[in-house]
């Protein structure tokens, strides 16, 4: 046990190392498109996410919570659009995520938006897409979910449409086969959502999913700016998802972005670093209007240790991540966990809820 301490943290650093001096510039020598694929098929052969686990490894009951009811390990989750085939969320939990998304499902397949549709800017530890929800449609996607049996009580299902029948459906079919459920009605490159956006509409829909729910739903709000008008209208729409029956919010998708690399009208959406400060602040004004009526989930510009302490004291029951994944690898939800223990012991704090309300993070 003794030699197994000591070589574990070694094991971790190597593993580190190699990802960021050999497998990380290969994948940013590729299309953006075509490295994700290859990633994800590497993460589908047992033997890589096992080794990945090694990087991972953290039980520490400390980290432990509720989101709407769930039991999680850690707070820490994967955002809605990494595994859009439904196909890597059992290699993901292992890497040290609490949860995972899986989708965005939509009832039919689709092809997305033409290429190019996804943009690096490594300078900003930022990424642009305007992907549409690519995906194999509800039939597919079902199959796939269904064999991940051992996932389920981990995995969130991330579902979408343009007609109210068709997202009740998705929502029926695949609520059996995870722990929630996440609405998305504010993809920015996914024509037809704002139809959802009218809070007349948006409670019709969460009042038909809330009768036929066996397991919370969650809304993903679209981002807002910093004016009085953009505030009334996104926390209209958190206050009629929580009223209607939603259990919680998922705060924010990508902020709305226009660039002419982008082929779908040079419009799609950001995510990464540059919406850090933006995310903690829609975090704390959702919380304020929801007050105990429903968990927030901060989603945008997520990136270390810190950065979750910062969610989470501002009203977040747990954080999403995935632009942070692309550039720092398998080995950030570990090293997240531990620095967050650190973090909780140097403050005194031994439950994940006694962050809320506690300030910046302790320095180490």
């Amino acid at each position: 046990m003794h030699h197994r301490v000591l070589r574990e943290p070694i094991l971790k650093r190597n593993a580190d190392i190699v990802y960021r001096s050999l497998i990380k510039p290969l994948l940013f020598s590729m299309d953006a498109e075509r490295a994700h694929s290859f990633g994800e098929m590497a993460m589908r052969v047992p033997l890589v996410w096992s080794a990945t686990s090694v990087m991972a490894h953290t039980s520490d009951p400390i980290l432990r919570t509720e989101v709407a009811g769930i039991r999680l390990p850690n707070p820490l989750g994967m955002a809605a659009g990494f595994d859009k085939e439904c196909r890597v969320i059992r290699p993901l939990l292992s890497m040290g995520f609490g949860f995972a998304t899986a989708g965005t499902v939509t009832l039919g397949p689709r092809p997305g938006n033409p290429p190019p549709r996804i943009i690096r800017q490594p300078d900003r530890y930022a990424i642009l897409n305007a992907l549409g929800f690519p995906g194999p449609g509800l039939d597919v996607a079902e199959d796939r979910l269904a064999r991940m049996r051992k996932a389920h009580d981990r995995m969130f299902i991330s579902i979408a449409g343009t007609i109210e029948d068709e997202v009740i459906e998705v929502h029926r079919r695949l609520q059996q086969h995870g722990a929630a459920i996440e609405l998305n009605i504010s993809s920015p490159n996914t024509s037809g959502l704002r139809v959802f956006h009218e809070p007349g509409r948006l409670r019709g829909l969460i009042e038909s999913l809330a009768r036929q729910k066996t397991v919370p739903l969650f809304v993903k709000l679209q981002p807002w700016a910093r004016n009085d008008g953009a505030r009334r209208e996104a926390l209209r729409l958190a206050e009629t998802a929580v009223s209607a029956g939603a259990d919680g919010l998922v705060v924010a998708n990508t902020h709305p972005i226009e660039h002419e690399g982008l082929s779908i009208v040079h419009r799609g959406g950001l995510s990464g670093a540059p919406l850090t400060d933006h995310t903690a602040r829609m975090v704390a004004e959702t919380k304020a209007a929801i007050g105990a009526d429903g968990d927030v989930i901060a989603c945008g510009g997520v990136f270390n240790a810190e950065d979750v302490w910062q969610m989470l004291s501002l009203g977040a029951s747990a954080v999403q991540l995935y632009t942070a994944f692309i550039y720092e690898g398998p080995g950030l939800p570990g090293r997240i966990n531990r620095r967050l223990i650190k973090l909780m012991r140097k403050a005194g704090i031994t439950n994940i809820r006694d962050i809320q309300g506690k300030g910046p993070a302790p320095e180490l």
